[in-house]
């Protein structure tokens, strides 16, 4: 993997690696509490995280076992990219897709981090296993806005992983209040 792809994926593991850090300590009746009826709750807002991650590297392993039809990003996914993430920080509102809706199942704080840790590792070994060439092709899809090269994968990542952290910081003052 190149020197940049590393680096944005270790920013992502570092970001990882801090929320949990900031949720040291809380009970995991706190971590799992919804501060409103339709509201997710800590855990909740974490699974779709997990989710996201999980579904896009079980989309990557299929995809990188034939990389040969896979067109080159273009302007097309930038413009794609441009637009998820001017959606995402405007803060505008939308329902995740379904596919991506996490349950409302009691989990622990470190069944959540053994997870998403374990998908992390995966989709590295799998980033490290792509040809140089395969990084600037369209091999990740998108749920809405569509494919798009590895770069923006984990740029999308980024941008994801940093609008829920904070409901998952707003959820937290709700719930121990």
């Amino acid at each position: 993997m190149n020197a940049k792809l590393q680096q944005q994926f270790n920013d992502l593991e570092e970001s990882r690696k801090a929320l949990f850090y900031d949720l040291r300590g809380q009970d995991d009746t706190i971590i799992n509490k919804k501060p409103s009826g339709e509201a997710w709750s800590i855990a909740q807002v974490m699974e779709h995280l997990i989710m996201s991650e999980e579904l896009s590297l079980k989309y990557l392993q299929k995809k990188t076992l034939d990389t040969s039809k896979a067109q080159v990003a273009g302007i097309g996914s930038h413009w794609r990219f441009f637009l998820t993430r001017t959606v995402f920080v405007m803060n505008i509102k939308y329902k995740a897709p379904s596919l991506i809706n996490p349950p409302a199942n009691f989990v622990s704080i470190k069944q959540l981090e053994e997870r998403w840790k374990a998908v992390r590792s995966e989709t590295l070994k799998l980033l490290n296993q792509l040809p140089e060439a395969d990084l600037k092709k369209e091999i990740w899809k998108h749920a809405i806005a569509g494919k798009m090269n590895i770069e923006q994968m984990l740029a999308f990542f980024a941008i994801h992983f940093n609008r829920h952290r904070k409901q998952v910081y707003r959820t937290l003052e709700e719930v121990v209040l």
